[in-house]
């Protein structure tokens, strides 16, 4: 259901960094930046009141490539969203990057 509705869209979102290094797909920091960007879009296009009644995970999640140099990730992961009309996987990949200064990261969701 929801495969077909989302259109492939990109979201990033920046946190503070609190380690010293930029977090790694599976981190919690890094999930939970999915998740917030992965809510919005729903709520972008569908509403609020849609969007509370689908609750979303990540499974599955894989690390596609890791820049040792760049600290950079390329993510993957299942976005799992179960709501009254069942459940829906959808694949999504994601990046991981710290600022210059590595004092925040950035998240960018593809596949939305």
């Amino acid at each position: 259901m929801f495969k077909r509705v989302l259109p492939v869209v990109a979201g990033a979102i920046m946190l503070s960094a609190c380690s010293g290094g930029t977090p790694a797909c599976s981190d919690s920091e890094t999930v939970d930046l999915v998740l917030e960007i992965s809510n919005d879009e729903l709520v972008a296009q569908f509403g609020t009141e849609f969007a509370s009644l689908i609750d979303m995970s990540l499974d599955a999640i894989r690390t596609q490539g890791h820049d040792e140099k760049l600290d950079t990730y390329q993510c993957a992961a299942d976005l799992i969203m179960s709501g009254p009309g069942g459940e829906s996987n959808v694949p999504v990949e994601y990046t991981v990057e710290s600022t210059d200064d590595a004092d925040e990261f950035y998240v960018t969701v593809y596949g939305l």
